[in-house]
């Protein structure tokens, strides 16, 4: 009787796949082990066993399983990124910067392993490569190399993004010399926004024709025009600010929550607003309606913003000490009276500040942030911002004296745990391009071994 063979090995593989697929993890690595003694050096087989590993908690078996796999086959690209997630959550920076860079020079196109360098590099200190990897994430989302990951934006709008594209369009073109090309965007922008939706449904998203697309051209949801914001020296945060104060505020806290003012320097603000208002980078129109978002990884990236994480965890070093930088992002209330709802973010501290100026905000007693200073329960897990909501609004219920109001200012920021349930206060800000409310959010993760 002649013993199993290659079909025997491809049926096993493919009934451990769908298992592996479907959850049954015990099936799949019983049929993945299964497979593996028919055909025991079979890159494939040993990658996904890793992979079912590292899913299961078990890190080193994992890291284990990517090695033999890239032994088997040495341009496994797949296998490095994986075996780099591994040795990351093991806390081994170095091995993990390691394989992602086998990972990238194996594979050039591959946008999770550029990402995870970003935010590596960033870590270990060296910001220049940070951001040429988010350079390159921006490239594969928006450049002439774009992947696909980004498409949906590149295809889609509604009338309130289009028409915040024109007022930013108007808004450049008051400050350059190309100042008709971008009036003629305007224009365009605005009889676009005018085929897609009115006054009752400006936040509805619609597909673009052909002949809509055609008309934006290259400009639209792409980095058309974007202003430098390079370092700042000798340094960004405002050098007056007591940190040893202030972190002592923090920690005196029942719930882990500081703020204070003028967290910039006048001229590092200036250059940090110049960059918000006139680079089109506000690509986000889905995630929160009536409001735009830019991300680290899709044009948010920039010398001086992350500069400014960076002074942020050397004053704050007692608090974000440890802590490597999870996300940057930035929203923009493109509806004056819309802001943010209730929510958490995924994240261990967060750092939150607003940069548009005072006079934009109708209310100076409101328009900035609610924090509610009640923990949710330790199990809680963050699901999504949309399906969140309702099941935070029972947790808190109606008591509000565990609520802390924080009043709008330019260049204020609030400090404070993530897992703390926040959002916007009461929102009116004036109408105009340049009185959009932009907070940025910095998120920094759990503290590495």
């Amino acid at each position: 009787m002649s013993g199993p063979d290659a079909s025997d090995c491809d049926t096993l593989t493919a009934a451990s796949l769908a298992h592996h697929r479907a959850g049954r993890l015990a099936e799949a690595e019983a049929g993945y082990k299964a497979a593996l003694n028919i055909s025991p050096g079979s890159p494939g087989i040993l990658h996904n066993l890793g992979v079912l590993a590292a899913e299961t908690g078990r890190l080193r078996e994992a890291v284990g399983y990517f090695d033999r796999a890239i032994a088997a086959e040495p341009g496994y690209a797949s296998a490095y990124f994986n075996k780099a997630n591994a040795v990351r959550a093991l806390g081994k920076t170095t091995a993990a910067l390691e394989n992602y860079r086998q990972t990238v020079s194996l594979e050039p196109g591959h946008y999770d392993a550029h990402l995870a360098l970003g935010y590596l590099w960033h870590e270990a200190g060296r910001r220049d490569r940070a951001l040429d990897h988010f350079a390159r994430t921006f490239e594969l989302r928006r450049g002439d190399d774009r992947t696909g990951i980004a498409g949906y934006s590149l295809t889609h709008a509604t009338q309130a993004k289009l028409r915040h594209d024109a007022g930013q369009f108007r808004h450049i073109a008051r400050k350059h010399r190309e100042g008709p090309r971008f009036e003629l965007l305007a224009r365009t922008y605005d009889s676009v926004a005018m085929q897609v939706g009115g006054e009752a449904n400006e936040n509805s998203i619609a597909q673009l024709s052909g002949d809509q697309l055609a008309a934006l051209g290259e400009s639209y949801n792409t980095p058309y025009h974007v202003t430098a914001a390079p370092e700042f020296l000798p340094g960004a945060l405002n050098p007056a600010l007591d940190f040893p104060d202030l972190s002592q505020r923090y920690e005196a806290s029942a719930s882990g929550l500081v703020w204070f003012d003028d967290l910039l320097t006048p001229k590092s603000l200036g250059l940090l607003q110049r960059f918000l208002l006139e680079s089109t980078i506000w690509y986000d129109f889905s995630h929160i309606g009536g409001c735009l978002a830019a991300y680290l990884e899709d044009g948010l990236a920039c010398p001086l913003i992350l500069q400014i994480a960076d002074e942020m965890r050397a004053g704050f070093s007692g608090i974000l000490k440890d802590r490597p930088l999870a996300q940057i992002w930035a929203f923009k209330g493109i509806e004056a009276g819309r802001g943010i709802d209730v929510h958490a973010d995924d994240g261990a501290v967060s750092v939150n500040f607003w940069v548009t100026a005072n006079g934009a905000n109708a209310d100076p007693d409101r328009g900035g942030l609610i924090i509610y200073r009640k923990p949710p329960p330790p199990d809680w897990r963050i699901s999504d911002y949309k399906t969140d909501v309702g099941s935070i609004r029972a947790f808190l219920g109606n008591d509000e004296k565990d609520r802390l109001v924080i009043p709008y200012r330019e260049n204020r920021a609030v400090l404070f745990e993530s897992r703390l349930f926040h959002e916007s206060d009461a929102v009116d800000f004036q109408p105009g391009y340049e009185n959009h409310r932009i907070n940025i959010t910095m998120l920094f993760g759990q503290k590495t071994s």
